[in-house]
């Protein structure tokens, strides 16, 4: 059933630069995956980031290669796309591809491909996990406003119209020090409502010291993410035990052994699910639901710059579920002024809120500025194997 695979390595100029605590991103560099079945195509995308999975782009295109596309084809039962469906979800896609931003690409691009071939929306791809009824949703979805590091608080907030601060649930505020994180959350407190949450994310910045130092000072801080760095389990509980922060994990949670020894430290309130570092669609679903089964809170989030196929399945979570604590949409709007998807991303600035997508699939196509700024770094034909193009 799967004719042709390729691989395409996107590298996308940012219109702005992206910068919190340890890092500055000016580029978009994703993994996109074309599958061909006959007479219809998918596609699926990767974040490689070395600092959060260990992966970069070339190396996510090497370990897709190393995977048979016709050996994911005999697993797949096509007859319908129920049958289709259950079946891509038994794939132990992190086991065949190595790296979840891989693994994510092929699995996105997979179930692109075949809703598309049973002119089916990607949200009824979520039934075969069979969520509680409560998780359930219609409409549109309240997103997070994100102030990135070298952005200042009060200029952001003081900017919006009255309609537009009214309308904000959730504001998460990049830091890096912390006695500028206590200056950036007062900012923020002091011009929000009272019922807006406000979160800080620190990367991974600060030490066990500074962390417990400060906690007292950040009152009504909704969490504060990744404050140690990366899998700091005893630290992080201990934190949490003397303090009582709210901790959510990012770069220390990207799939279910993260999320256990999370739950059995006390290191977590809450986590930040993102498709790409867990491996795609499914598996960020299944996370979440076994963090909602655990008492952890959930965020829905992005990875920075992602150009079409992740903000696009995102963009089906965020608005068919109800079980995320906030959601975030990312900037691709103002990061990319030429859009690089039909429909293109679009955001409700002024009312902080997404709307489902529509169509088959993800629901998006990527446009001619996404694939001049791509190149077709190998090709598996069905009988033929991979080929790589230089």
């Amino acid at each position: 059933m799967i004719r042709r695979v390729r691989l395409h390595t996107a590298v996308v100029p940012m219109a702005a630069a992206f910068d919190h605590a340890t890092r500055s991103r000016r580029s978009a560099a994703s993994l996109l995956v074309e599958i061909e079945l006959a007479g219809t195509r998918g596609w699926g995308e990767g974040a490689p980031r070395d600092y959060v999975t260990g992966e970069t782009l070339d190396g996510a295109v090497r370990a897709v290669q190393a995977c048979d596309p016709g050996e994911l084809a005999e697993r797949i039962e096509w007859r319908d796309f129920e049958s289709a469906v259950a079946s891509i979800a038994q794939l132990p896609l992190t086991g065949l591809v190595d790296g979840s931003s891989a693994a994510a690409a092929v699995e996105i691009a997979l179930l692109d491909a075949v809703c598309r071939h049973f002119a089916r929306p990607l949200a009824d791809v979520l039934r075969v996990l069979a969520p509680p009824a409560r998780s359930r949703r219609d409409g549109p979805t309240s997103v997070s406003l994100v102030i990135h590091l070298s952005r200042d608080v009060a200029t952001v907030l003081d900017a919006l119209t009255p309609r537009a601060l009214a309308a904000l649930r959730h504001v998460k505020i990049k830091v890096a020090d912390p006695a500028g994180a206590v200056d950036r959350l007062t900012a923020a407190q002091d011009r929000l409502p009272a019922d807006t949450r406000v979160s800080l994310d620190v990367n991974g910045a600060w030490t066990a010291e500074e962390a417990e130092k400060v906690a007292g000072e950040l009152d009504g801080v909704g969490w504060v993410e990744e404050p140690l760095p990366p899998r700091s389990w005893p630290e992080l509980g201990r934190l949490r035990r003397a303090t009582g922060l709210p901790v959510m994990l990012d770069e220390s949670c990207t799939g279910p052994a993260d999320l256990h020894a999370a739950a059995t430290s006390g290191a977590a309130s809450h986590i930040n699910v993102r498709l790409s570092k867990c491996g795609g669609f499914l598996a960020a679903a299944r996370l979440a639901l076994r963090a909602d089964e655990l008492g952890v809170g959930c965020q829905l989030g992005v990875h920075v710059a992602e150009v079409g196929p992740l903000w696009a399945a995102g963009r089906t979570l965020a608005t068919a579920w109800d079980l995320w604590q906030t959601v975030e949409a990312g900037r691709a709007d103002e990061w990319f002024p030429v859009p690089l998807t039909t429909p293109a991303f679009t955001v409700d600035r002024s009312l902080h809120r997404v709307e489902p997508l529509t169509g088959p699939g993800t629901g998006i196509e990527p446009t001619e500025e996404l694939l001049r700024h791509t190149r077709c770094a190998a090709t598996w034909e069905s009988g033929g194997g991979w080929r790589r193009n230089t």
